[in-house]
């Protein structure tokens, strides 16, 4: 991937679109010579840059940050690479969120610090196995889900496997708490659009109007 400069001067910007990546109005307007996605010529430069150090990989291997939250809920590709294995900087906050709304209650540290731990102990049982047995994805995914349920069953009755559904969603997508939201409620507006008759133009509008620009997390393999 490769960022093509088009306007000249730190003063020029496009009129259209605010930069995905800084918000502002889009100053030496660039592109991306694979998917044409805009950005400002110093902001895609430097994402390229700190990406490409992160994984350290050429950089025209990086992959476009707009292309990259195409494949934010890319459940298979999670388990698949065992991405459950590194650490969710996110994930306790996003708990205690959903388990207050689905069980009503102010305190739920209790419940919280029992499926972290519940989760803590499945990876650590998961990463000395590794080394010695191999599992399909599928089979790693099915008995993540089912871990995770038998722990929070007694606390989520009928709740439970909407929550762990939306617990696998989370933890596949690597966004923070807001960009998730965003993304899900775009995604989630998107879908009650088509299947109401909506035409494609008018999805296209509304999204872009409402487009939101996530802060991502980035995993050691999702840039490349």
């Amino acid at each position: 991937m490769a960022a093509k400069e088009i306007a000249v001067g730190s003063s020029s910007f496009s009129g259209g679109d605010p930069c995905p990546i800084c918000l502002g109005p889009i100053l030496q307007e660039s592109y991306l010579d694979t998917c044409f996605h805009k950005f400002c010529f110093r902001c895609i430069k430097q994402w390229i840059k700190v990406v490409s150090s992160k994984v350290s990989k050429p950089l025209s291997s990086v992959k476009c940050p707009l292309c990259f939250l195409a494949d934010v809920f890319d459940v298979p590709r999670f388990w698949k690479l065992k991405k459950l294995l590194q650490r969710n900087r996110w994930l306790e906050s996003w708990l205690r969120r959903e388990l207050q709304a689905l069980m009503q209650e102010e305190d739920v540290d209790i419940v919280l610090h029992h499926l972290v731990g519940v989760m803590d102990s499945f990876c650590k049982r998961t990463e000395q196995r590794h080394k010695q047995e191999t599992r399909s994805a599928e089979a790693f995914q099915e008995q993540f889900k089912s871990v995770i349920a038998e722990a929070g069953r007694p606390f989520l009755m009928a709740r439970t496997d909407r929550f762990v559904d939306e617990l696998e969603l989370f933890l596949a997508s690597g966004l923070n708490m807001e960009a998730y939201d965003a993304v899900y409620k775009q995604r989630l507006d998107w879908n009650n659009s088509r299947e109401v008759g909506v035409s494609n133009e008018a999805i296209e509008e509304e999204n872009r109007r409402t487009r939101a620009t996530p802060n991502l997390f980035l995993f050691e393999e999702d840039s490349v």
